[in-house]
This record gives C-alpha cells, structure tokens and sequence, in this order.
C-alpha cells in the first residue's frame, strides 16, 4: 500500500464496495437488476439527506431539537454523499477506470466553465 496513490486506493475502494454490493444481497433483489439500479441512485439521495440533516443541526434550524450536530458530522456526511455517487457510477460502469474518468472529467467541465465564465459574454 505504501507505492499505491490516492487514486489507485480509490478505486480499489469503488470496485470491493460494488462488488459487495453487488452479492450482499437477497437472490430476490439479485435477480432484479433494475431495482438494484435504482437502489444505487436512490442511495446518493437518502445520503443527501443525511447531510442536510447535519447543517441542520450545526445551525440549530429545528428549535425543537436545538444544535445536534459538528462541522465534523457535516464533512462526513458530504464524504458519503460523494462515496455513495462514486458507487453509483461504478455499479453502471464496472470500471474503475471510467468511473474515475467521469469524475474528473465533471470536475475539469466545471472548472472550465467557470474560468470562461465572461469571456463569451
């Protein structure tokens, strides 16, 4: 591991957790791909959730429950949210590779248009 990059642990990452994800399941959900497709979409949102539910309560927005929450809760539920798309991506892919590549190739998309943001105005 001490040769291995962030990104070669990365994803090795993605690929174990599609992989589990894949077997540690019911035969009956095996045997649904398209529900397990929308299992894997539908879990970046609940993870959304969760996040909100942190800001929530680092800001006290609930007066009934009052701040319940860190900025560590926060970052750690952002880090799921980003985990979890990861994961979505890799289940459509099945390549590390090309999950990888999409990510970035997003990230790269919005850098450029900000840093163009004006020229074209």
């Amino acid at each position: 591991m001490a040769n291995e990059t962030y990104a070669d642990e990365l994803k090795s990452l993605v690929e174990w957790a599609d992989e589990w994800l894949d077997r540690a399941v019911s035969d009956e959900y095996r045997d649904q791909p398209l529900a397990q497709d929308w299992a894997r979409v539908s879990k970046v949102i609940e993870e959304a959730g969760e996040a909100i539910n942190a800001l929530i309560g680092m800001t006290g927005q609930n007066p009934r429950k009052g701040i319940y929450a860190e900025t560590a809760d926060l970052l750690g539920e952002l880090a799921d949210v980003a985990l979890t798309g990861l994961y979505a991506i890799q289940h459509f892919t099945k390549d590390s590779d090309i999950t990888l590549s999409l990510f970035l190739d997003k990230a790269r998309y919005h850098r450029a248009r900000i840093e163009n943001k004006g020229r074209n105005d």
